[in-house]
């Protein structure tokens, strides 16, 4: 009996350290069957993050599995699975990261947010920019003169342009500059003015404007039919709007009318005298109109220049050259971006050589970042 039961023993203390070897062969195994392999993510190239901005969570998990990438949440609802959209996230929208790894979403509870347009701040001062920004709840980054030191006084450009659809929180850009901002003014009514009316009218309210109809090509219009935008309506300083013009031709009308001497006849007594007078009829001679035929200079091979561009602070739409004359209409092209911008020759500058055109800031924001300062352009004319 007791040697009986001292095998029973030994076979109870030989059997548990074998039974928990193999309940830890077990784990070992199920984890690496379930563990993603390190050989099989780095055997696969790296994916670029999608932009789960303003996403929401079933949308967000169905991008995430997609691309086979892990995220980690932070912010309300993340705790217990209640967020309903992403907010922020990094890195940023098509950074490279590696295969399945685990990136960082701040997400909400609150209600999603749909697209809003971007917001015209051109123009506008740096409280008024700072006010409106805040009301949109969105973000902004700046360039130009006084961005470093956080000077500057009004906004020249902006990415994305004024109405663009653009996400609840995301940035715009702002192109700034040094310059006090004009405050906004009301478009004039010039509809039905003269030529001359409609001019003195649109410069006094500083005010500039681009013509279209008949005799707008060549300058011959004289009758202003419509504004757009229409009158009374507040726009910038220095804005630039669309009349609708035509040319009225004047008709004149000559008239002659002749008169011719009285016929008497004279008779003998005994017989009756009758004088007539007979009045000649009028005539009336209309005389055409004038017609002028302007040609359109023909297009030479020297009619445009290769050199740099520069800006100062000048009227937008307006800049300065060497060798034309006031009031060319110049066509400018980056030759490093293909974009192009239209201005008017308005002031002619010091400099020779290769420098080929001074822009506004406003306009050379349209092509480079001011900060550049120097760019090759192609000047058309």
């Amino acid at each position: 009996m007791e040697g009986g039961d001292l095998r029973e023993v030994l076979q109870r203390a030989l059997g548990r350290p074998l039974s928990l070897f193999a309940a830890a062969l077990l784990v070992m195994g199920s984890l690496v069957a379930f563990a993603p392999s390190s050989e099989a993510a780095g055997a696969h190239a790296p994916v670029r993050m999608p932009d789960v901005v303003g996403k929401t969570r079933a949308e967000t998990f169905a991008i995430m599995a997609a691309d086979q990438l892990f995220f980690a949440t932070h912010g309300t609802g993340s705790n217990n699975g209640t967020w309903v959209r992403v907010i922020a996230q990094y890195p940023a929208p098509g950074t490279l990261v590696a295969y399945r790894s685990t990136v960082s979403l701040t997400v909400t509870a609150g209600v999603v947010h749909q697209p809003l347009p971007a917001p015209n701040l051109v123009g506008l001062s740096r409280t008024q920019v700072y006010s409106i920004m805040k009301a949109y709840q969105l973000y902004f980054t700046t360039s130009g003169p006084g961005a470093s030191n956080g000077t500057w006084k009004s906004v020249v450009g902006q990415t994305p342009y004024a109405a663009t659809l653009i996400k609840w929180h995301s940035f715009m850009h702002l192109t700034v500059s040094l310059a006090v901002p004009h405050p906004k003014r009301a478009v004039p009514k010039v509809a039905g003015d003269t030529r001359a009316e409609a001019v003195a009218a649109l410069g006094a309210a500083d005010i500039f404007f681009n013509a279209q109809g008949l005799g707008a090509a060549n300058n011959t219009w004289n009758k202003v039919l419509g504004v757009a935008p229409a009158a009374g309506t507040l726009v910038a300083w220095h804005a630039t709007v669309i009349l609708k013009v035509t040319t009225i031709t004047t008709t004149t009308s000559t008239t002659t009318t002749t008169l011719t001497p009285p016929s008497t006849t004279t008779t003998y007594p005994g017989e009756t005298t009758t004088t007539s007078t007979t009045l000649a009829p009028t005539t009336t001679t209309t005389k055409p109109p004038t017609t002028t035929t302007t040609l359109k200079k023909p297009s030479r091979a020297n009619d445009y220049r290769v050199g740099i561009a520069t800006w100062y602070s000048y009227i937008p739409g307006q800049c300065a050259t060497w060798y034309l004359p006031i009031g060319t209409r110049l066509v400018v092209r980056d030759l490093a971006t293909g974009r192009a911008i239209v201005c008017l020759v308005t002031d002619h500058e010091a400099s020779r050589g290769d420098h080929v055109v001074d822009l506004s800031e406003t306009q050379f924001a349209q092509l480079e970042p001011l900060w550049r300062g120097i760019i090759h352009v192609k000047v058309s004319w």
